[in-house]
């Protein structure tokens, strides 16, 4: 038993929101949990913490609350404050080039150094997302330590009497030191009683022997988190925990992490597998794999015996899982990195160019990791964090495109596999627009950016089947938005709305544009909505063939049209063609389908083309459909099944954007939201993902006839 020292405490918070995310959730955040955190911590200058704030704060602090500069100025000189760095707009290192990852963390150092005259030592690892390389990027950036969760060590094979200090890792003899997050910390504070705490440390120091305990988490558990504003400040929680860790100052102080590791060795050399927090590794796991997961752990913690035996052994997968999970996730990220091989590309022919640095800023914010998962928090299914993501990306175009020169009359067209799927892309782009076609799923358009508005219409996502849906289902299920702030999120079962479970409809394809149907006569808009129909067109999803030119992409696809026990073999042509216009704030395209039976038999039904737009909200009475032959005008979120009608106007007055479709025949228009139903910290929820237009035509197709139809698009600001 090791009595000659204290206990160490380190006791850090790391603060973040997204790029993107709406002003009052950051005052929020700011009102009920920065601020009162660091007031209470003044009142105690025996305490000492570690800081970690991601870049959309402090960019958001500049604009708003530019006074908690001095707090933090105050904190620093009484040297109760130990600021850490890491990725400027909080990045997920592994989702990055080794040069934007030294980059984002550079940013963030020159940013503490020149705003707070220090120089963080330490970097915050995002999400505690690990991969073996990181000790060089991370060395080349200039750190010395960083800290992830407990759980990367136990898969490591470390001991669990082994947590309580620092090893040595590296890559390619580039090292770092490195700390284990105590897991039973993060779910004592501040859900449980402070004597719990205290009592847990006590018995390390007296039984292990061992003189230090990390805890590193959320800064928003400290108010934000459903309930917590109540239980750490007004029933003073905080305020109970400093004055405990003061009343046992013989045995127990506070350090930072700079401070105990120039006081005390580490504890060896370790090297970590991939790994994040245990319920992120639960998360990336496809769907029913994570059921299955969550059975065998429910079924071995029935046994705590045996579950101390196993649990070290017991992992999920690992971060990059969410990119085969999520493929809109994956096309926003190989989009990302797509963006940022051309910023190298012109930052090293035009170093100087004024517009450098701008278009550096817009290209990290585009990084930022909460658009790209999805777990606990809503993440890639709240739309308008994926629409920052996306905005920032074409903002940065744009620069680009200004430092290129790029003339009005530029074209390019690039054959290429973009998402790393191993079938081919077509990249399509001009001065004010980009076309991302996937001829390997129905010859469709899964990214359409209209750059005036830095702005992607087509940015959806598919309805997907969640693990956590079945909770909907379950009797403790929860609607009260606040509890008592006694519990995690990671704890918490609770729905935002009654009967969200009958709002579950799940799709079969991912909702790219310009997707070909045949559907039956008795089509209608419930069972659109539902995705409940029998699928005519074998090959919506399959691969067509193509060809590039200029101006124009020809896709063709043979395949049959499948109404058991009768089938008719049938080939579309679809030509894509891009339209000259002198506006550079207007597009104009077009779609040309032939659509010829090659059986002898003939055979009814409709053809369709499918079109999925983002226009953030589907409820509000500024984003609407209008059919003009009709007169009739809808809200984008409304079931709409509408016949006779050759011209209609998406129109969203809130971002100043209209799209127009024009047809050669009178259609039968289909128009439903995409709603998901989420996770978040809340609980469960139904968010808009967009709406789904689909054009249909009823035709009577002949042997050997062809059927030609042709859509006219523009997109124009207004």
């Amino acid at each position: 038993m090791n009595t000659s020292k204290k206990m160490n405490l380190i006791f850090a918070l790391h603060s973040h929101q997204p790029v993107g995310n709406f002003n009052f959730v950051f005052e929020e955040a700011y009102q009920k949990a920065y601020l009162p955190f660091l007031q209470v911590l003044m009142d105690f200058p025996q305490i000492k913490i570690a800081l970690h704030i991601s870049g959309p704060i402090w960019d958001w602090l500049d604009e708003n609350h530019p006074e908690f500069y001095d707090l933090i100025k105050k904190l620093l000189h009484k040297k109760q404050i130990e600021l850490m760095g890491g990725g400027y707009y909080e990045p997920l290192l592994c989702t990055l080039s080794e040069d934007d990852a030294i980059g984002q963390i550079e940013y963030m150092k020159n940013f503490i150094k020149d705003r707070f005259g220090v120089e963080p030592k330490g970097v915050w690892i995002t999400e505690r997302v690990w991969e073996p390389y990181y000790p060089k990027i991370l060395s080349l950036a200039g750190v010395e330590y960083t800290a992830v969760d407990d759980t990367h060590f136990l898969t490591a094979g470390v001991n669990k009497n082994d947590l309580f200090g620092y090893y040595i890792t590296e890559h390619e003899g580039y090292v770092i030191k490195i700390f284990p997050i105590l897991e039973k910390l993060r779910y004592t504070i501040p859900f449980h009683p402070v004597r719990e705490t205290i009592d847990y440390l006590k018995g390390i120091y007296l039984n292990v022997g061992k003189n230090c305990a990390v805890f590193h988490d959320d800064g928003e558990k400290f108010g934000i988190w459903p309930g917590t504003h109540n239980s750490v400040y007004k029933e003073k929680w905080l305020f109970n925990f400093f004055s405990a860790i003061i009343q046992e100052s013989s045995w127990l102080t506070v350090s930072t992490y700079s401070e105990y590791m120039s006081n005390n060795p580490p504890l060896g050399r370790v090297y970590l597998p991939c790994a994040s927090y245990h319920e992120m590794m639960e998360w990336v796991l496809p769907t029913d794999m994570q059921k299955e997961y969550m059975r065998l752990k429910k079924e071995f913690q029935q046994s705590p015996e045996i579950w101390e035996k196993v649990s070290n052994f017991f992992r999920g997968g690992f971060w990059r899982g969410f990119l085969t999970k999520y493929p809109e996730s994956n096309n926003m990220q190989k989009r990302m990195i797509k963006l940022s091989k051309r910023f190298k590309q012109v930052s090293q022919k035009k170093p100087n160019h004024p517009l450098i640095k701008e278009a550096q800023k817009t290209l990290y914010q585009s990084q930022c990791n909460c658009g790209y998962w999805h777990g606990v928090f809503g993440g890639l299914y709240l739309n308008h964090i994926r629409t920052a993501v996306y905005q920032k990306i074409i903002e940065t175009e744009n620069i680009l495109d200004k430092i290129d020169e790029i003339p009005q009359n530029w074209i390019s067209t690039q054959v290429t596999d973009f998402n790393c799927d191993g079938n081919q892309e077509i990249i399509f782009e001009t001065k004010n627009a980009s076309f991302f076609f996937s001829p390997s799923n129905g010859g469709t358009l899964l990214e359409l950016d209209f750059k005036p508005k830095t702005f992607n219409l087509l940015n959806v996502i598919s309805r997907k089947k969640e693990a956590y849906h079945d909770d909907l289902l379950r009797q403790d299920l929860s609607h009260q938005l606040e509890e008592e702030g006694h519990k995690s999120i990671h704890e918490l079962v609770k729905a935002k709305e009654k009967n969200l479970h009958e709002y579950l409809f799940y799709d079969s394809y991912l909702r790219y544009s310009m997707r070909d149907h045949f559907f039956p006569m008795n089509i209608n808009i419930e069972h659109l909505y539902k995705n409940t129909y029998d699928e005519w067109w074998q090959n919506c999803d399959k691969n067509y063939d193509y060809k590039t030119d200029i101006d124009h992409i020809l896709f063709e696809s043979v395949g049959e049209v499948s109404v058991p026990p009768y089938s008719w073999t049938v080939k579309i042509t679809k030509r894509f063609h891009l339209e000259s216009c002198p506006d550079e704030n207007v597009l104009h395209f077009s779609v040309q389908y032939g659509i010829e039976n090659l059986s002898e038999g003939t055979f009814q039904g409709y053809f369709g083309c499918e079109w999925c737009f983002n226009f953030l909200t589907g409820s509000s009475e500024d984003r609407y459909i209008y059919f003009h032959n009709r007169n009739v005008q809808k809200k984008v979120g409304d079931l709409v099944d509408l016949y006779g009608t050759n011209k209609l106007s998406l129109i969203d007055e809130w971002q100043k954007i209209k799209v127009n479709f024009n047809f050669s025949e009178d259609a039968r228009v289909f128009n439903f939201p995409l709603e998901t139903v989420s996770q978040s910290e809340n609980g469960q929820e139904r968010i808009y993902q967009g709406n789904v237009v689909i054009i249909c035509w009823q035709k009577e197709f002949d042997p050997k006839s062809v059927k030609t139809l042709n859509i006219k698009v523009s997109v124009e600001t207004i």
